[in-house]
């Protein structure tokens, strides 16, 4: 017997909604030698902005934005790497180029895509793999700042709340180090465990400091006024409980205190307590072109509650709102336009990404609403499948007040044809269990008139013939994901 519990907390299967059918509209060929990206087409949500000063180059890397909203972001190959600044009422880039030798080889450069932040005086920081150097652009100029371990591979970079410092993680170099922003040195490295692989960090309200480690499958918490010298001392690891483990990525402590993890060796984020203890998974939907999702750079928006993170090999930009409930945004260039980074402006409004493989930079409208909304009705609190039996999951499906009212931003999406699945628990989905939807789909247009369109829709779910795979139990999330341009 195996037990499937339906409830809104501590999920690590999703309930799947589309808007279907996938429609590439106006699709065109993009010429790039890069197999990963053969077409564009257009979005309601995601508007892309081609680069056209790096023609073939391929180094977009981290992104942020600046106090107008405005995005700055890196670019770095084994010859050059630059900041670019971009105002997208113009469509003008400018670039900055950094100055420096290379010091490492093409494989570090590549790992350690450069990260940027702002400072309260407005300066950028920025870290700089190919050069080994932390970098400060003020005033037009950059200034590099050599990192003392050679070859580190610098990569993530966070501001201290109090503004003074920048700290940084060196991936290769199994450090995390710290400038202080008035003298623009270095002050301190401290090194971590062999083969730790700190990759992002971020700070607590509390003033702590949170790092992914990418390498050991942990997370590491610091708090910086009781570190004394360069060893790890007072730096307490954490892991999942056995014998669960993950590659952390991302990392991100949103406003409610809960820790958010990408997990870049799946297809999955784990919000989680500080404990690492009591954790959800979101398994995101599977994806069309790769093995896994590859959830990447986590980032959050504090006014909203809202998480976002882009899905390297899904090809989408993923929210989890305030809620607990998730969205997936198609990224309009595909199959596989590599995004892996991305910033949330100061408003909240938008949430720009990189991509990598097609050299554009993106924003995702945060303010665009999708159409429909929906709730499981089932009335207990638990479903139990057997090898001879079949449960029934009961959705109601609903337009939102957003496709009800006066607001045309998403132009012609239609709700003509909307679907309900069940994915998660593996890469490939629900492993398994295989689920029959009754009807296939619903169609929400059909009254459009109407401020109370709504539909149901009833899984069935049943074990399948030897499974592969024995699912123990699960706990059911919506998500939504917006299938159409």
């Amino acid at each position: 017997m195996w037990r499937y519990v339906v409830a809104p907390a501590l999920a690590v299967a999703v309930l799947l909604l589309a808007v279907l059918p996938f429609q590439v509209v106006n699709a065109q060929t993009v010429t790039t030698g890069n197999d990963d990206v053969t077409y564009t087409k257009e979005s309601k949500f995601i508007k892309e902005f081609q680069i056209n000063d790096l023609k073939e180059d391929r180094g977009l890397g981290g992104i942020t934005t600046d106090a107008r909203g405005m995005p700055w972001f890196y670019f770095s190959t084994n010859a050059t790497s630059a900041v670019f600044s971009f105002d997208p009422s113009g469509n003008k880039f400018t670039r900055y180029d950094v100055q420096g030798e290379t010091v490492v080889d093409n494989p570090v450069i590549k790992l350690a895509a450069g990260q940027l932040v702002f400072d309260r005086e407005g300066a950028l920081w920025f870290t700089d793999a190919r050069t080994n150097s932390i970098g400060r652009l003020a005033n037009g100029q950059i200034q590099l700042i050599p990192i003392p371990t050679e070859k580190s591979g610098p990569m993530g970079i966070a501001l201290s709340p109090d503004g003074g410092s920048v700290w940084f993680a060196e991936i290769l170099g199994n450090k995390i180090g710290k400038v202080d922003t008035a003298s623009a040195k270095i002050t301190a490295e401290y090194s971590l465990p062999e083969q730790s692989g700190p990759t992002f960090l971020d700070f607590d309200d509390s003033g702590a400091l949170w790092v992914s480690l990418s390498y050991s499958r942990s997370v590491m918490r610091i708090e910086p006024w009781l570190l004394a010298s360069s060893s790890a001392a007072g730096m307490p690891i954490l892991s999942l409980p056995k014998p669960d483990s993950f590659s952390p990525f991302g990392i991100a402590v949103a406003n409610n205190g809960k820790l958010y993890l990408s997990d870049h060796g799946s297809s999955r984020v784990i919000v989680s307590d500080a404990t690492l203890q009591n954790y959800t998974s979101y398994w995101t939907s599977p994806s069309g072109s790769f093995p896994a999702t590859l959830p990447s750079q986590i980032v959050s928006d504090d006014k909203s509650g809202n998480v976002y993170f882009p899905e390297h090999g899904g090809n989408r930009i993923a929210r989890i709102d305030s809620q607990g409930v998730m969205t997936e945004y198609e990224i309009p260039t595909g199959p596989l336009s590599a995004a892996v980074f991305a910033a949330v402006s100061h408003d909240g409004k938008k949430v720009w990404f990189t991509e990598w493989a097609s050299n554009k930079v993106a924003y995702l409208d945060a303010s665009a609403q999708v159409p429909f909304d929906a709730q499981i009705l089932q009335p207990q609190q638990s479903i139990t499948l057997t090898k001879s039996g079949a449960a029934s999951l009961d959705v109601l499906i609903k337009k939102s007040a957003i496709a009800n009212g006066s607001d045309n931003s998403l132009g012609s999406l239609s709700l003509s044809q909307v679907e309900v699945g069940l994915t998660g628990m593996t890469e490939s989905g629900l492993a398994g269990v295989t689920y029959h939807a009754n009807p296939p789909r619903v169609n929400l247009q059909e009254n459009a008139s109407s401020s109370s369109a709504e539909s149901n829709i009833q899984l069935q779910a049943r074990i399948t013939p030897s499974p592969a795979i024995i699912p123990r139990w699960s706990r059911f999330r919506l998500l939504r994901r917006t299938m159409t341009a």
